[in-house]
């Protein structure tokens, strides 16, 4: 008897814990940036391929992209519409590179980077010109399991010397 009543007690510690609650996995920060250093360099790419509907899949059926003028645009429709009439106005967009200068890890779910790109653009009947662009951005993981831009802020401008050689 003593050897059914412990295999019993056994039984039942086995199944409260199996049913317990889990704790939740922690954030990964390493991996979340690794994540999202990916997805800005295939948001460059949409840029420079001038891939409208890519450019407009980075961002949330809802998200939110702000331009350096303040226009704001919201929806994926009206993002590749903007994008669209973006992309009509240059001959070429090359990205030096984007790096992420700050990642604040909200939860595994949600992200806000602060990035910046250094470009060199030429504008259609202009000369080339080196910028950079500074964004901040708020990510989402959706349901498909790819980050995507729910805001995204920009402050585009002329790169000053400094910022292009010391980044």
């Amino acid at each position: 008897m003593k050897t059914s009543r412990f295999v019993r007690l056994v039984v039942i510690a086995a199944v409260v814990t199996a049913c317990a609650p889990q704790a939740a996995t922690p954030p990964q920060p390493a991996a979340i940036r690794s994540a999202l250093s990916t997805r800005l360099n295939e948001f460059a790419q949409t840029v420079r391929t001038k891939d409208v509907g890519g450019f407009a899949n980075m961002f949330t059926e809802d998200g939110t992209w702000i331009l350096p003028d303040a226009s704001t645009f919201t929806g994926r429709a009206s993002i590749a519409a903007a994008a669209s009439k973006t992309f009509e106005t240059f001959d070429s967009w090359v990205f030096d590179q984007v790096i992420i200068d700050r990642l604040i890890v909200v939860s595994e779910n949600e992200a806000v980077t602060f990035t910046h790109g250094n470009y060199t653009m030429i504008e259609k009947g202009k000369p080339p010109v080196k910028r950079v662009n500074p964004v901040a951005d708020y990510w989402k993981k959706t349901a498909d399991g790819v980050w995507r831009v729910a805001y995204e802020l920009n402050a585009d401008g002329p790169a000053t010397s400094a910022a292009v050689s010391s980044r």
